[in-house]
């Protein structure tokens, strides 16, 4: 049955929700259309050459010049816009019928007395959800219609099938092919004909392909993120409204000219977003080039292998770089990641650091780089964070552009959810994908936690658009010996994945393991489809390097001075001997393996009144705005000289006291340190931050010490108290060993001999006095192990290679809601406590806030600067589950949902169950049950 243009708009995508156009209406060709030209545009000026010259040779062609990507452009638009042809289905057309909806009841006179129409009941649209019906439908238009081969068709309609989140399995889609959920033969002539019309406005051909021709996974992922990415925007009121005003009164509509429009809208919306004007990388920049600022200091061995290597980036590739702190492995890095985008026609970087704090000073040094790299001219770098929209310094960047997706996906509604209850927002999921707060991976360059790349080997809904953000960009990942097995387990899982899209990747760090290096290329190379036992090696410093074909490993020299590093071993009572240390001045950091000890520690040191005006405190359970008030003042008190040498607000007598988030990346220079007994890698790591920086010292510190707390002694055995909750006893025990007869380390020469006694497992107890002790804990270290890599593999998506992907990444982890059972919270780190966030206010600041109203931007900035975290047994639990700490007014919120709100009184405490939480201003948040403060 021929269907005339009028009778193919009629068929519906969305309603409007505003009471003042209540018969509007948007047709589903028109949608169709939207995001059409929404992937067109972000296939023309988003998407790298790398990207769409992949995408073409998955459709078999092997020419990429301007017309070939044009056409496969095309294609891949109409493909995108086909996604929701499910909805001409009698579930979504006719949901009215069932649901007594008077604005769908209103639709249904356009159905009545038709062969469309259906008598008796129609089958709930959530049993048949549109996405799952074009999976059914499409293949065999895809087929006869354009030519598509039978294995393509079939990938391409599962895949964006799974626009709203999750594949639809083979399984699911034998169950939707009954009449009742696809509709008769008018119905499938209907979608036919909507095809066809879409395809005949853009021109698209009929292809002729090989019959064994097929996507690759990688590939699946990236049109899938693609496709999302495009409709998100699509469907976007503020660049896409009700096409039609009045559903009694449908005009003629010529959709010639209606792409035309759209096309205008897709160019404004992508514009709002930061996405255009993309600065191509026209010229490769050396390194001086690169870092001018660098000219007038020699090279370090390390900056010119790099430049070395960086000659030969002709295909992705993994490069490992291990060296001591400060010789440059940063710059060096940038430099790598700057060959790939130029060699390899990538677009963009996304560097990933262990912790929020080194993530916000590292985004400074990028932002200085990428203004450098290209010529002032305007770069859409984003901060990657849970608290980036509070970075001032990213707000800086945030108000070159106008910050669109306050009301996106509020005004215009798919009146079908796929879920149902108070817990389904879908608007609002999406709109968190265009907050700062996910935006980032899909920017060209992005800074941020190593959390946010984890997430996307997580089986979440929507896990390929971060793979879509992934894909092409080259990527950086810092201090890759800082994760334990759980979060390992992920990473190598990202690596495969990352291989596979075609991203390449640097990683850095100081200390790692050969055992976790080797695994790490290992899994790199899985992706690139390279099946790898055996991994060279050279002698620490060095720099890995590794493609599907080759393999380097090159030893580097050192270029700054050999250190040796002093090793004291002392007890609890430390405090007269650092008064004694610090009788000249000197700064000073005491870093602690708990909060709860760092907080100990400070009142211990604030009773003493040497050094009550010296001591500060930093750690994890202070509100946001008052732990970024404390890490701006340690960077500025003990950072990095300025251009001439100097360091004005340097104390003469300091000391921090801290837990483990300064031993990471942070730029931070001190002359002494103490510090809890930690794996001998971490203790490596904290002693980086000692000398760091060239300035003359006060004479008792004319070499870096480090004071290792000893643990007590029972039976003649070490007790590692809390620390053994944080660290394997295992690996404690061993390190302890090792540094029973040390007195000093030689910086680097012996740092690779350390770690190896500690992390090789072959390496047995040499002491028979531990003997036992050694041989139980490894034991049980072993079984944590195994839980911790069986628990990742649980929840991290299958192997890039993967025969039945559709059938494998279909669990729905949740991101976010801290009501959600442990075992399906998509969690990056492991921990046996749940944790949650929430919003702490003091008396004072709760009487300014109306919390029955829909909070505004700056409330909602405001709260979210008060925000902290809190995993503690008991206590999280009563907090999840107390129904009054909810704010029905945050429902709506994409940035603060999942927050409960602790309402303080007159003395700043609040009592939960049996537990008092209070806020000190100078110890941060406390907790207290009977037996006092924890």
């Amino acid at each position: 049955m021929k269907i005339e243009q009028n009778s193919v708009i009629k068929f519906w995508a969305k309603t409007s929700q505003n009471p003042e156009k209540p018969k509007a209406f948007h047709p589903l060709i028109c949608h169709l259309i939207d995001v059409v030209v929404v992937t067109h545009k972000m296939w023309q000026e988003v998407l790298p050459n790398a990207t769409k010259e992949r995408i073409a040779n998955a459709f078999g062609e092997s020419i990429f010049d301007d017309i070939t990507l044009e056409r496969v452009g095309l294609l891949v638009a109409f493909i995108a816009g086909l996604h929701d042809l499910g909805k001409c289905s009698p579930p979504f057309t006719l949901r009215g019928k069932n649901d007594n909806n008077k604005t769908l009841n209103k639709f249904l006179s356009i159905y009545d007395n038709t062969d469309y129409y259906i008598k008796g009941s129609v089958p709930k649209a959530m049993d048949a959800p549109h996405g799952y019906i074009t999976a059914v439908e499409l293949p065999h238009i895809l087929a006869d219609n354009f030519g598509l081969n039978d294995k393509i068709s079939n990938q391409i309609s599962q895949m964006i099938g799974g626009h709203h989140g999750v594949f639809p399995t083979s399984q699911k889609l034998n169950d939707l092919k009954w009449e009742s959920y696809t509709g008769n033969e008018h119905w499938k002539n209907a979608r036919r004909e909507l095809a066809e019309t879409l395809g005949n406005l853009l021109e698209v051909k009929p292809t002729n392909q090989n019959k064994e021709l097929k996507l690759d996974n990688g590939t699946i992922m990236i049109l899938a993120g693609l496709v999302s990415v495009a409709d998100w925007i699509g469907s976007d009121t503020q660049f896409f409204e009700c096409e039609i005003s009045d559903l009694e009164d449908i005009p003629e509509l010529n959709l010639a000219v209606y792409l035309e429009k759209a096309k205008t809208q897709a160019e404004k919306a992508l514009n709002e977003l930061g996405w255009l004007n993309w600065t191509e990388y026209q010229t490769e920049k050396s390194f001086d080039e690169l870092f001018p600022e660098l000219k007038k200091y020699p090279k370090r061995e390390l900056q010119t292998q790099a430049i070395e290597i960086a000659k030969d980036l002709k295909t992705a590739g993994i490069v490992v770089i291990e060296s001591p702190m400060g010789e440059g492995k940063t710059e060096a890095a940038m430099l790598l990641a700057d060959c790939f985008n130029y060699h390899l026609k990538q677009r963009g970087m996304y560097f990933a650091l262990p912790t929020q704090a080194t993530s916000n000073q590292m985004f400074g040094r990028i932002k200085a780089f990428l203004k450098e790299r290209f010529d002032e001219k305007q770069i859409n770098l984003q901060l990657l964070h849970g608290h980036s929209s509070l970075s001032a310094e990213f707000e800086t960047l945030k108000n070159a552009f106008k910050e669109k997706h306050k009301t996106g996906f509020m005004e215009i509604h798919d009146i079908f959810d796929e879920c149902s209850g108070d817990s389904c927002v879908p608007h609002v999921v999406a709109a968190e994908w265009f907050t700062y707060r996910k935006r980032g991976l899909l920017a060209p360059f992005g800074v941020g936690t190593i959390d946010q790349a984890l997430m996307a080997v997580l089986q979440t809904k929507h896990v390929f658009v971060r793979l879509f953000g992934l894909a092409h960009k080259t990527i950086i990942i810092d201090e890759v010996h800082a994760y334990d097995a759980y979060m390992s387990t992920l990473l190598e899982r990202l690596l495969e994945w990352l291989a596979a899209l075609g991203s390449p990747l640097i990683l850095l760090s100081a200390t790692l393991p050969i055992e976790r290096r080797n695994k790490l290329i290992m899994a790199y190379q899985k992706g690139l489809g390279v099946g790898t036992d055996v991994i060279e090696t050279a002698n620490y410093p060095r720099i890995s390097y590794a493609t599907d074909s080759t393999i380097k490993v090159i030893n580097i020299d050192v270029s700054a001075k050999t250190q040796t590093l002093r090793i004291e071993k002392i007890d609890e009572n430390f405090v007269e001997n650092l008064k004694d240390k610090l009788k000249d001045g000197g700064c000073f950091a005491i870093i602690c393996n708990t909060v709860g000890r760092s907080q100990e520690i400070y009142e211990k040191l604030s009773d003493d009144e040497f050094f009550k005006d010296k001591i500060d405190l930093l750690h994890s359970r202070f509100r946001f705005c008052d732990r970024e008030t404390r890490e701006k003042r340690v960077l500025e008190r003990f950072g990095k000289p300025d251009e001439n040498g100097k360091s004005p607000n340097r104390p003469r007598c300091a000391v921090l006291i801290a837990t483990q988030i300064i031993e990471q990346s942070l730029d931070i220079d001190f002359d002494l340190m103490i510090s809890d007994l930690a794996p001998i890698d971490l203790l490596l790591q904290r002693a980086g931050r000692l000398h760091r920086h060239d300035r003359k010292r006060p004479s008792e510190f004319n070499q870096p010490e480090l004071w290792i707390i000893q643990p007590e002694m029972n039976d003649n055995l070490p007790d590692f108290g809390v620390s053994k909750f944080v660290y394997d006893e295992h690996i404690l025990l061993r390190t302890w060993l090792e540094l029973q007869s040390i007195e000093q380390i030689e910086i680097p020469s012996e740092i690779e001999r350390l770690i190896e006694a500690v992390y090789d497992k072959k390496r047995e107890c040499f002491d028979e006095k531990y003997l036992i002790k050694w041989d139980e804990t490894k034991v049980e270290m072993n079984d944590k192990l195994r839980l911790k890599r069986a628990k990742a593999k649980t929840c991290r998506i299958t192997d890039a290679d993967d025969e039945d992907l559709f059938e494998n990444v279909i669990l729905q982890l949740d991101e976010d809601n801290p009501e959600t059972h442990k075992t399906f919270q998509a969690l990056t780190r492991d921990s046996d406590l749940p944790s949650v966030s929430f919003v702490i206010l003091t008396y004072e600041e709760v009487k300014n806030i109306d919390f029955d109203a829909k909070p505004t931007k700056e409330i909602t900035e405001f709260l979210l600067r008060r925000e902290a975290k809190i995993s503690k047994k008991g206590l999280t639990h009563l907090i999840i589950a107390d129904e009054t700490l909810k704010q029905k007014s945050w429902k709506n919120s994409a940035l603060l949902r999942h927050h409960r709100l602790l309402k303080l009184d007159e003395n700043n405490e609040i009592i939960i169950g049996n537990f008092k939480v209070s806020l000190d201003e100078k110890l941060g948040i406390l907790t207290e049950k009977t037996g006092g403060k924890n």
